[in-house]
């Protein structure tokens, strides 16, 4: 077969799998996964720095966590620092598990045209099942969701910050240690 028709049969072996996506939503769909990967970077920065505090058996097993076991570590070492907080760091956690969540879809489903050319629909494909209708997306939809990533992320920065402070706090307290000097935020 030459060059030409195997190009050609490749084009043609390709065009059901063609995206009827629009620049607009390619350009989203790069924010979401730029963005979820900022969130994510700083979710193994915080579990890193919590982990660095254990012995170091502990911190091998630790560090093979998954992200969203990592992301249960950081909640929980938050709550233990910081238990007045507890409801609102249960809070922002559930919104970083629903956000990375609808990236995962994102990222991973698989796209169909829908109704208008602006908004596309992820499905769910199984095996000899049909396909499931995930959700619906749009352009703006997406950036949303990635502007939602980076605010999560800035947050999760202040929680740790917080949680660092409450931390010295705590060992500050300790017998034979002066009473911390600086004011619980």
């Amino acid at each position: 077969m030459s060059r030409t028709q195997e190009k050609d049969r490749r084009a043609e072996r390709r065009k059901p799998f063609a995206l009827a996506l629009m620049d607009d939503h390619l350009a989203a769909i790069g924010q979401v996964a730029l963005r979820g990967g900022v969130l994510d970077n700083l979710i193994e920065l915080t579990a890193e720095q919590l982990i660095q505090r254990q012995p170091l058996v502990i911190r091998k097993e630790l560090s093979k966590f998954s992200t969203v076991r990592k992301i249960q570590l950081i909640k929980e070492a938050f709550t233990l620092d910081m238990p007045e907080c507890s409801h609102a760091i249960a809070e922002f956690f559930s919104e970083i598990g629903a956000a990375r969540s609808e990236r995962n879809e994102i990222v991973h489903r698989t796209w169909r045209t829908a109704d208008t050319d602006e908004v596309k629909a992820l499905v769910r494909v199984k095996h000899n099942e049909p396909e499931e209708l995930v959700r619906r997306v749009t352009a703006e939809s997406m950036i949303a969701l990635a502007n939602l990533l980076l605010d999560l992320a800035i947050e999760l920065g202040d929680w740790k910050m917080t949680a660092n402070n409450a931390n010295l706090r705590h060992s500050a307290k300790a017998p034979g240690m002066p009473t911390p000097v600086w004011p619980v935020s």
